[in-house]
């Protein structure tokens, strides 16, 4: 491809992804936010980066806790046909607001984790297309699928990426 995409991603458990999987290339190339300031604003980020600059592909690398934030997003992208790929990873848990609580001598935290929440399924009720991925096998071949085609879709699509708790994750 010969313009990286554009990634935006949340800076929590994603952001170490999203650096080292090499769509972070040149300049203008990645979006983070500042230090955990921004919990959800990869989505919303990432459909007005690609509706500012419909060219150039964009993919939003993002944990499902903070998609949970934005995720009304997802309408918008598929409402306006804006070809941004999300790339979620779900844990099905505030994985960053957990391990600070836990630095902080909080205890227990106050929420539960919420693996009963499909991301794929609210992406599909606010009409943007969604894939569940349970594998490393099933990301590649999806990613092999949609990156040749990113800088002309025209049309949004989630891929809801199951992933394991890492219990030693810090923020």
């Amino acid at each position: 491809m010969p313009d990286p995409p554009r990634s935006r991603c949340s800076r929590t458990s994603p952001t170490t992804w999203s650096s080292c999987s090499g769509c972070t290339r040149g300049r203008w190339s990645a979006f983070l936010s500042a230090a955990m300031g921004g919990l959800g604003f990869a989505l919303p980020a990432a459909a007005g980066l690609r509706m500012a600059d419909p060219r150039r592909p964009v993919v939003a690398v993002i944990g499902d806790g903070a998609a949970l934030y934005g995720i009304q997003a997802l309408w918008s992208a598929a409402h306006y046909g804006v070809g941004t790929l999300f790339v979620v990873l779900s844990n099905g848990r505030y994985a960053v607001m957990d391990r600070l609580a836990e630095a902080a001598g909080a205890g227990r935290v106050p929420w539960p984790p919420f693996t009963e929440v499909s991301v794929s399924g609210l992406a599909t009720a606010l009409g943007c297309p969604a894939r569940r991925i349970t594998g490393h096998t099933g990301l590649t071949a999806a990613l092999d699928e949609v990156i040749p085609s990113l800088a002309t879709r025209n049309h949004p699509l989630l891929l809801d990426v199951a992933v394991t708790p890492d219990p030693g994750f810090t923020p």
